[in-house]
């Protein structure tokens, strides 16, 4: 079955967790018999094609893309992803499924599958009105439209926890039956790695400071505000915790104003993106990563410290508390009292931290499983197909 899969990101190429979910889901895909095929941009000269682990992967250039702002970049670069996609039916004798990953490569994805009447699945992983609260201005409103829209043209609708099939019903007025929840997944092996723990912790902190880490973009919906709001009442007890933030976003001055007005900015560090060995070794090297979320579909950061066996406080936030039930340590919504005490907690109880490290592996290695997703998804795809073929909607446009 090949099944062509529609995502702006994809690494080495990476802003948020679209592309090391697309790439991780397809790698298994492969696995379990299909044939994924991606279309994504690329930016310095990395476009053409390659084949890795059974992914077919057609990159093209989206760096001379001409736009005022970005959803009008995005339009603009759906019409070029439109046209690489055409190109890619001449390689293949047959697509079976479109799967589009989110609305930033909607408006392709839902012209392709007209043009060849080929049936359109979507993966939804987070919606403009939780990232932003409220739909207020009109780029806001573009992409809620586009969502909305993604989700009516889809023949089903893939989602990664109850709270978003909630969010997507009852925000979109999608029937309940077109909603299918199939978690995000995670590779632990991946975390298992040898590195020098002393070089690579010196990088960001001390050797005699404990390390509470923040993996995210710097973002209001993230809410890193929040763990520098619970940091001097950590400091107050264990003055040799350090807090690491990992990851970009426009909230980065704001988080540094407010560490500094509270007169921990020696105790705060900044370190932007990392490379995925320095990143996993930082999650080896914390002794708690927080997820102080306000608005969380998944949690895909909550799964990455479980694999790394370090204890994680999540919020419970949308998805975060399906994922992290019975293995992570919960707190309320915008709550940097309940986070202080989490971590502190977390920090000081022996006992707490060896059980939420054994549960949270444990669940990682049955629930989140990515051959296990993957084979879920393949019965969505094979659904859909045994739908299509009884429907009175078939190609127009030759599709070999």
């Amino acid at each position: 079955m090949n099944v062509l899969h529609f995502t702006w990101e994809f690494p080495p190429f990476k802003v948020g967790g679209i592309a090391s979910h697309v790439e991780d889901l397809t790698r298994a895909q492969a696995k379990v018999g299909l044939t994924p095929i991606i279309v994504t941009c690329s930016f310095c000269g990395q476009e053409g094609y390659e084949e890795k682990e059974g992914v077919h992967i057609f990159r093209f250039n989206a760096d001379d893309i001409p736009a005022e702002d970005f959803p009008s970049w995005v339009l603009e670069m759906n019409l070029l992803m439109q046209n690489q996609v055409i190109k890619i039916f001449d390689k293949f004798d047959k697509i079976e499924i479109l799967h589009s990953h989110d609305w930033l490569s909607a408006t392709s994805a839902i012209s392709i599958k007209h043009m060849y009447r080929i049936p359109l699945i979507a993966t939804m992983h987070s919606m403009e009105i939780g990232r932003r609260g409220a739909i207020r201005q009109d780029r806001e409103r573009l992409i809620d439209d586009i969502e909305r829209r993604l989700v009516y043209e889809s023949w089903r609708t893939i989602v990664c926890s109850h709270f978003m099939k909630n969010s997507i019903c009852s925000c979109f007025y999608t029937p309940d039956n077109k909603v299918d929840i199939i978690p995000n997944g995670i590779y632990p092996e991946k975390y298992e790695l040898n590195f020098n723990y002393e070089s690579i912790k010196m990088k960001f902190a001390m050797p005699f400071e404990r390390i509470v880490l923040f993996v995210g973009r710097l973002v209001w919906e993230k809410g890193a505000d929040l763990l520098i709001g619970a940091a001097p009442q950590i400091l107050s007890k264990i003055p040799e915790a350090k807090f690491v933030f990992v990851g970009k976003g426009y909230m980065r001055n704001k988080c540094m104003e407010i560490a500094n007005s509270m007169g921990i900015k020696d105790k705060v560090y900044f370190s932007g993106y990392l490379n995925d060995d320095e990143l996993i070794a930082l999650y080896n090297i914390a002794e708690v990563v927080a997820v102080p979320s306000r608005y969380e579909p998944f949690g895909i950061v909550a799964l990455e410290a479980m694999a790394a066996k370090t204890p994680v406080l999540v919020s419970s936030a949308g998805g975060l508390s399906e994922v992290a039930d019975g293995c992570a340590y919960k707190v309320g919504v915008e709550k940097s009292d309940e986070i202080a005490d989490g971590i502190l907690d977390i920090m000081t109880k022996k006992e707490l931290k060896t059980d939420m490290i054994e549960n949270g592996f444990l669940k990682i290695n049955t629930i989140y499983n990515w051959n296990v997703i993957a084979s879920t998804t393949k019965k969505t795809y094979q659904r859909v197909i045994e739908e299509y073929q009884h429907a009175n909607w078939k190609p127009k446009i030759k599709n070999k």
